[in-house]
């Protein structure tokens, strides 16, 4: 038999609406603060010479956490492959700190700079609910071989062309050149932006806009291979 509603009406009013967001705002500094976790630097940089690297990971929040690390390749040459990284999954408590073992394996040589990027994934689940929380950084992380000098102005080996509405810059170098994605055109100084922060050896990019056409030179913001904006540069456009 149906129970009659006596003309009883639920509904949120615009009021319930604004409490419940701020009831849900106000919890997700706790959720941070349960799962958070300190990377050594934002770049890793492995050289062949020594063949491994290691990498500190800190848990800074207040529950033990579940550390998952593994590489994702972005280079047009896959070499995650060739990368062992130990401990893939560890246990973290709070205030601990973890180092990640990444090693080459042997018998891999590198011609050139490589970059790839590492995942860092804090996984915790608390005992009262039962919630699991997660949180992933991404780093870069760059192959650095025996045979290829550290340079420290890298992008000294870009070369760029104007063809009609478009911008082309070609990395005719061995190394990974890390930069700020927007380009600025001269003499109009307008500011043209990039797809990703970096050009790999030997990769050839491109970008378009209206206001390439008449442009003599370029301004870039190079990053350090730690990720770190240095000074403006400016490559003169080839005839």
């Amino acid at each position: 038999m149906a129970v009659p509603t006596m003309g009883i009406r639920v509904g949120f009013s615009s009021r319930h609406v604004r409490a419940a967001c701020l009831v849900a705002l106000m919890s997700l500094p706790q959720l941070v603060v349960a799962t958070s976790f300190r990377l050594q630097t934002i770049t890793v940089v492995l050289d062949e010479r020594d063949g491994r690297t290691d990498f500190n990971v800190t848990n800074t929040g207040s529950e033990p956490m579940l550390l998952l690390t593994k590489l994702q390749d972005v280079d047009s040459t896959p070499m995650s492959a060739n990368i062992l990284v130990t401990p893939a999954v560890t246990r973290i408590d709070p205030g601990q700190s973890q180092l990640v073992h990444f090693m080459l394996k042997k018998g891999v040589k590198l011609e050139r700079e490589y970059l790839l990027k590492a995942s860092f994934e804090g996984v915790t689940q608390r005992a009262d609910k039962g919630a699991r929380m997660t949180v992933r950084q991404q780093v870069g992380f760059i192959l650095q071989p025996k045979s290829v000098p550290v340079e420290e102005r890298p992008w000294k080996d870009l070369r760029v062309q104007v063809n009609g509405d478009s911008l082309i810059l070609t990395n005719a170098g061995r190394h990974i050149v890390r930069l700020m994605p927007s380009i600025a055109l001269q003499p109009k100084g307008v500011d043209l932006p990039l797809e990703h922060p970096y050009i790999l050896p030997g990769q050839r990019v491109s970008a378009a806009g209206a206001a390439v056409g008449g442009t003599t030179q370029i301004a870039i913001t190079p990053l350090s291979r730690y990720g770190f904006a240095q000074a403006k540069a400016e490559l003169t456009v080839a005839p």
